[in-house]
């Protein structure tokens, strides 16, 4: 029982967001040059209950940007 209820811990640990980016324009940037979907619905709630100040509109624009570097580098590699 107490090994389960570690690895549940542990697990749900591995889900928390991370709320620790104070440039929101960046962390979207390397969201979006990642390839990763916006997060801004979940750092938008998560974040204020953290006492983290959230900008959704600076981190869009920062994973626009991101992701369409994102595309330009992917459409540019050839595939045989």
């Amino acid at each position: 029982m107490q090994r389960t209820l570690l690895l549940a811990v542990l697990v749900l640990q591995g889900c928390a967001t991370d709320c620790s980016s104070r440039d929101w324009r960046e962390r979207g940037y390397a969201d979006g040059f990642a390839g990763h979907p916006p997060q801004d619905l979940r750092l938008e709630r998560d974040c204020p209950r953290k006492g983290v100040p959230f900008s959704a509109a600076d981190y869009l624009a920062g994973w626009r940007d991101g992701h369409d570097e994102y595309d330009r580098i992917r459409g540019s590699i050839e595939y045989d």
